[in-house]
Parts: C-alpha cells; structure tokens; sequence
C-alpha cells in the first residue's frame, strides 16, 4: 500500500517543529557547562565556606524584605556618585599645581637655601600622600557602586551582617560593621584597609564579586 504524500502545511508544521527542537537542545548544550562549572565550584567550597554563603543569602533575603531598601540604595548611589564628582576634579588640580611647582623648582634649584628646599620637599610628599588618599578613596567609591550594581551593598564582607542605615550615610562606601572595624584595626593597625583575599575568605567578599567562579544566590538553590 502508498504511503500517503505530506501536505505542503504538514511538512512545514514538521519542519517548525524540527527546528525548535533543534534550538532547545542548543540552549541546552550552552547552558550545560555553565552549570557544570556553577556545581563544580560549590563541590570545592568547606563546610565553612558553604556556611558564609548560605549566610550570605539569608542577609539578601532580609534586605530583600525591607520595603525601603530600594529608595535608600538609589540614595546611597547618588552620594556615591557626587563624592566622586566632587574628588576627581580636586585629584586634577592638585595634580596639575604639583607638577607647575616642580617644573618651577627645577628651574631655580641651583640658588635655593637648603632649608627651603627641605620645605618644599614636605610640600611634595604631603600633596603625594594627598593623592593617594584621594585615589584610595575613589577606589572604595567605585567597589561600593559594583556591589550596588550586584545586590550586595550594605553588607559586612566580614561577619554578613547587615550595615545600619546610619552608618553607611556617614561613610558610603564602608564595607564593614562598627565591630568588624574595630576588631580589624585592632588585629592590622588604625590605617588598614580590608581587603579579603580570594584565596582565604570565600562568600560576599570573594566567589560573589568574582563572575568567573559566582555562586548562585538564587533562594532555590543550595
């Protein structure tokens, strides 16, 4: 018996239906090594890294639940945003007078007293230390906008704990609770500033802020 011919729709139904099947299975395959590398990185973590993380979500999941977290963080980043503002200029003006005065001195060094040369050179480090607390500064500016930009702002990079309110308007760009500050300075110096190692401290500091090795914050994952 003749197998019947397909109609011109009947292939063409056929035909679509090829092609998403075709299209699924490609997602698929670029999704796949995604995953892969998502659960290849949770395998690796301690049990006290795993611990940070699932901290690390439950703090999400309080900022998440407060009804003025989104008008404060649109705040936070317009502060953020106008220190920037205000310092950038002010790093190039200082910038630009240092370097008129040491074109200057060079020009008239050869009659200068040894005692207005010492000034001038406290002069100098006082406007190269000036600088670099300028551009530390920006630094910090920029971080805290990044972990704005990732969800994770006003959380302590150390214990995971929410940031008051109070002190992130004071200090913007702060990583840190009052405590965890204070223990830190106590351990490293009043001038220290934190920066977790990727290699030590794995959680908001580290895997969040690494796209390469991110572990999901989704609420249904673990």
């Amino acid at each position: 018996m003749a197998t019947p011919k397909k109609t011109t729709t009947e292939k063409k139904s056929s035909a679509a239906k090829s092609s998403k099947a075709a299209t699924r299975t490609s997602k698929s395959a670029e999704v796949a090594p995604a995953s892969r590398k998502a659960a290849s990185v949770r395998e690796q973590l301690t049990a006290e890294e795993k611990a940070r993380v699932k901290k690390l979500k439950e703090t999400l999941a309080l900022l998440k639940a407060d009804p003025e977290w989104p008008a404060f963080l649109e705040q936070q980043k317009l502060a953020l945003l106008k220190l920037r503002d205000d310092l950038v200029p002010n790093m190039q003006n200082v910038t630009r007078d240092h370097l008129r005065s040491g074109a200057s001195n060079v020009s008239s060094s050869s009659g200068q007293h040894i005692g207005d040369a010492g000034s001038e050179a406290e002069v100098r480090d006082l406007t190269i230390r000036l600088l670099d607390k300028d551009r530390e500064q920006i630094f910090e500016i920029d971080a805290a906008l990044e972990r704005i930009r990732r969800g994770t702002y006003g959380i302590c990079e150390i214990s995971l704990e929410i940031i008051p309110k109070k002190r992130l308007e004071v200090r913007p760009f702060c990583r840190l609770t009052v405590k965890c500050q204070e223990e830190y300075e106590k351990k490293y110096g009043s001038y220290a500033n934190y920066r977790a190692k990727k290699q030590d401290r794995v959680g908001y500091a580290d895997l969040q802020n690494d796209m390469e090795n991110a572990i999901s914050l989704d609420d249904n994952e673990e």
